[in-house]
């Protein structure tokens, strides 16, 4: 076991763990779920090049002494509890891969929902509606007293950009799988969002 960290204090908590039994592992239960046709590309790169980068995770003990309404969720076989690079970890389960790497760090000092944001919000593994809810849910964290566009820049956002994510919510449930289903357009979307706030409100017009 290799500790890893920039400091002594990270010293202490962050541990690489070279050969983490995937069985031992359970995924976020929140976590934002990859369409098929793309899982089934990340696999195919899983297959032939295998999970090249540490899991991040959790001990059980400590994401339930957060979460306990997850303690029926989170197997009591599994020692850890991934808080990020889940859609890796799940293509090599798919696999039936036996070990993965991981790195074993604290829970986050605000919220699981705003580390997910944090790390994957610039690649693209989130679509627009998965940082719509992760954004919307870390704002109302317990103890989250940032404002929207405090946390807007903290996450490298714009302004408009948290408000344009955060308005995809009051699409119908159908538009929203329309749109994570590649049937309907980020900026079509945006138009019908804007065209009933119209409607409700002429001041808009």
């Amino acid at each position: 076991m290799v500790r890893i960290g920039p400091s002594n204090r990270l010293r202490d908590v962050h541990r690489l763990i070279s050969r983490q039994a995937v069985s031992e592992i359970a995924s976020w239960p929140e976590r934002p779920r990859h369409a098929p046709v793309r899982q089934e590309q990340l696999m195919k790169v899983v297959r032939s090049h295998g999970v090249e980068h540490p899991i991040t995770v959790v001990s059980r003990s400590d994401y339930l002494a957060e979460h306990p309404r997850h303690t029926n969720v989170v197997p009591r076989r599994v020692q850890y509890v991934a808080i990020a690079d889940f859609h890796w970890l799940e293509a090599a389960r798919a696999l039936e891969m036996p070990f993965v790497s991981v790195v074993v760090q604290p829970m986050p000092r605000d919220s699981v929902h705003a580390y997910v944001l944090r790390r994957h919000c610039h690649d693209d593994y989130l679509g627009p509606l998965d940082e719509a809810r992760l954004l919307r849910a870390a704002l109302h964290a317990p103890g989250q007293t940032r404002s929207q566009n405090m946390f807007a820049e903290e996450l490298g956002y714009s302004r408009a950009t948290a408000s344009q994510r955060l308005s995809l919510l009051e699409l119908t449930p159908g538009e929203q799988a329309a749109l994570e289903a590649g049937e309907l357009g980020l900026g079509h979307a945006r138009r019908i969002v804007t065209d009933r706030r119209r409607s409700r409100d002429p001041r808009m017009t």
